[in-house]
């Protein structure tokens, strides 16, 4: 394969390298990819395609014009947000260069263009997916800028023998690709180095990139019954949760679920909040918003939660939550504990701390009163059918408090109603009547609402909550998976001696078991979940945590090393003395065996001449090469010998050469074409 047809290659592969990046970040749609993949390969397979182009675009200053008009309405009226636009005027200047090129500085601005797609591409995507484009492109950079170096110095300092060395197929070899494998390699380990060293800020949100993100309906101010209809169907990732300081078992932990917002106003079919005030929580010195007291019903744990960029300012966590640490905006909550902050349309990193509840455990602590306000809020009730009140007191006959009460209408709720998601409603009939007396199945919302009216029917306090499920254990990374179709509602009700309790009265254990992942997709969400925590969310704080356990691990093996029981001859000194020497006779071991002087000697970079170089790939072709040890006058003597016609030629470059090697000569630029000239006829 010749240098120009191996760089054209290599070219062609690193642009298709930054569409897929661009693809891989939504800059790109679908239905463009085969038109955009066409138009690149169109500039390759017809020439004649590119020497009309060329016709065409003579008139540059029009198609300028027309260009920059173009652009400027595409960035104000047309592209979905600015960076949008400028992907569109990079994609411009792409297929420009890709059918007006002439010469290898247009070949050159080509590579920029596929490296500004990935500059582009990376402000976006926080997929694993990246790290494999951009390790063929620092693998396809490094091959294709060497073969790019070959022609450029070609082109500068032996012009009359350029074209010959571009079409060459002596100078793409395997070691000359092994060369840049190594390169990369070696470039890619030191960026790795640098990524882990140097401090990095949390992640920022980027203002070009506008437009918003899916929305998670049923996560506002606002949710009317059925909402969660769709989501419940998604596969999508939301969040992952990990419990980085235990239990050792998170997966035997009953009841889990994931707190977002709380509603205590009902019309009949819409959940709202009344009383939206927020008020911002103080900070402490690590940090931490703190929120509430233990009140001492159960377990302590902390979890590092990774929120996807859903559209909501809301921060999930396990109830009770006690604190959130978040790195940016501040914090702030709402009379019914909903917990929010102003984050970037990114991927969200926080810190939770909650405590868990133990029903059977009652608060330790002494119970806050609700106020008449209060009290009145939670009990607000609609014009109901008499049916529903008469239920809550059928199911309640005889018990002995309210939390009892509450029990039991869980129970009865989570026995006698069907969980579904085929939301079919009676003409004419209130949702919650349809459900109770009707149709009685329904999805989440349903029974959580359902809960809460026959609660607040009997005098009980109650609220609904949304948030999400537990989600999905994954062994692979020890974390929970929780997707869209986690969401779920359930009810919060306040009895004097517990104050507030959850209940969650849907039976969708068994809609749950359903939509369990195979192991594959665990273990690649796995790789996933360590790309997010390890690369894109890697912080100087994580940073300083891990200089810290080396400085640690390197404290703690050298107690071991002279602590351990090691003896050795004159204590610590003498080990010490033993452990320098013994590395220094394996350096100078190795030095010795590659044949490099121990003694430094002076550093002086050898004078070479191009025509000799040349002579000696020559003369290779035809089986004689200088040997190991052999001096050039020996090999030139023996050059003489074996081809008697060249004997002339081969003396006088090996004159010259010596003259310029050892005696610091000067050649004139026109000796070494006409020498060139007389080796070429080898």
């Amino acid at each position: 394969m010749s240098v120009r047809l191996a760089f054209q290659i290599c070219t062609y592969l690193l642009i298709l390298d930054g569409l897929a990046a661009l693809a891989l970040a939504g800059l790109i749609e679908p239905a463009w990819w085969p038109f955009i993949i066409l138009v690149v390969m169109a500039s390759w397979l017809h020439e004649e395609v590119r020497a009309r182009v060329t016709a065409v675009v003579q008139h540059r200053q029009l198609l300028t014009i027309l260009a920059v008009g173009f652009f400027a309405l595409d960035l104000l009226y047309l592209a979905e947000s600015l960076l949008d636009g400028f992907v569109h005027v990079l994609l411009f200047a792409l297929f420009y260069k890709l059918y007006t090129r002439r010469t290898l500085r247009d070949s050159r601005d080509l590579l920029l263009l596929a490296f500004f797609m990935l500059v582009a591409a990376s402000a976006l995507t926080m997929s694993v997916g990246f790290l494999f484009i951009l390790l063929v492109f620092l693998l396809l950079g490094t091959w294709t800028f060497m073969l790019y170096h070959v022609m450029s110095e070609s082109e500068q300092n032996a012009p009359d023998q350029a074209a010959a060395v571009i079409e060459s197929r002596d100078l793409v070899t395997p070691s000359l690709l092994g060369l840049s494998v190594a390169a990369s390699l070696a470039s890619f380990l030191f960026t790795a180095l640098f990524f882990f060293v140097i401090p990095r800020v949390g992640q920022a949100a980027l203002p070009l990139r506008a437009r918003l993100g899916q929305m998670v309906t049923g996560f506002s101010d606002r949710v009317e019954l059925g909402a969660f209809g769709t989501l419940q169907t998604d596969a999508t990732v939301v969040m992952r949760v990990e419990f980085p300081d235990g239990p050792a078992d998170p997966e035997g932990l009953e009841g889990l679920r994931w707190r977002g917002v709380a509603f205590d106003h009902f019309t009949g079919r819409v959940w709202s909040v009344t009383h939206a005030e927020r008020r911002m929580v103080p900070r402490t010195g690590g940090g931490q918003a703190a929120l509430a007291r233990p009140r001492g019903t159960g377990l302590l744990i902390t979890q590092a939660i990774y929120l996807e960029p859903i559209g909501s300012e809301v921060l999930f966590a396990a109830p009770w939550l006690l604190g959130v640490t978040v790195s940016g905006g501040p914090v702030w909550v709402d009379a019914l504990g909903a917990v929010t902050s102003p984050v970037p349309q990114a991927r969200l990193r926080y810190r939770a701390l909650s405590e868990l509840e133990l029903p059977a455990r009652r608060p330790s602590g002494t119970v806050r009163p609700l106020a008449e306000e209060e009290r009145a809020r939670y009990l607000q009730l609609p014009l109901l059918s008499p049916r529903i009140p008469a239920l809550a007191r059928e199911v309640t006959r005889q018990t002995p408090d309210q939390w009892a009460a509450a029990l039991r209408l869980t129970h009865h709720l989570k026995t006698t109603l069907r969980y579904s998601l085929e939301l079919k409603r009676t003409p004419g009939v209130e949702p919650l009547e349809d459900f109770l007396f009707v149709t009685r199945s329904g999805n989440c919302e349903y029974f959580a609402s359902s809960l809460a009216v026959l609660l607040r029917s009997l005098g009980i306090p109650a609220r609904v909550v949304n948030g999400f499920q537990r989600g999905e254990w994954n062994p692979y990374g020890g974390y929970f998976t929780v997707r869209q179709r986690d969401a779920h509602s359930w009810v919060e009700a306040w009895t004097p001696e517990r104050g507030w309790m959850t209940l969650d009265p849907s039976p969708r254990a068994e809609f749950d078991a359903a939509w369990a992942s195979s192991s594959t997709f665990q273990y690649l969400d796995a790789l996933r979940m360590r790309w997010h925590r390890y690369v894109v969310s890697w912080s100087l704080g994580d940073q300083l945590r891990a200089s810290w356990q080396v400085r640690q691990q390197a404290l703690a093996w050298r107690r071991a090393f002279f602590d351990g029981g090691l003896s050795f001859p004159g204590g610590k000194r003498g080990a010490a003395i033993a452990v320098g020497a013994v590395m220094g006779l394996a350096a100078a071991l190795f030095l010795w065996r590659r044949g490099i002087p121990l003694a430094p000697g002076p550093v002086r970079r050898p004078a070479t001449v191009p025509v000799y170089e040349r002579m000696l790939k020559r003369l290779a072709r035809r089986g004689l090469r200088p040997g190991r040890g052999e001096t050039a006058r020996e090999f030139c003597l023996r050059v003489a010998a074996d081809l008697p016609e060249v004997r002339a030629t081969v003396e006088e470059i090996t004159r010259i050469y010596e003259a310029v090697r050892f005696g610091g000569a000067a050649i004139a630029p026109d000796e070494l074409a006409r020498l060139g000239q007389r080796v070429a006829t080898f």
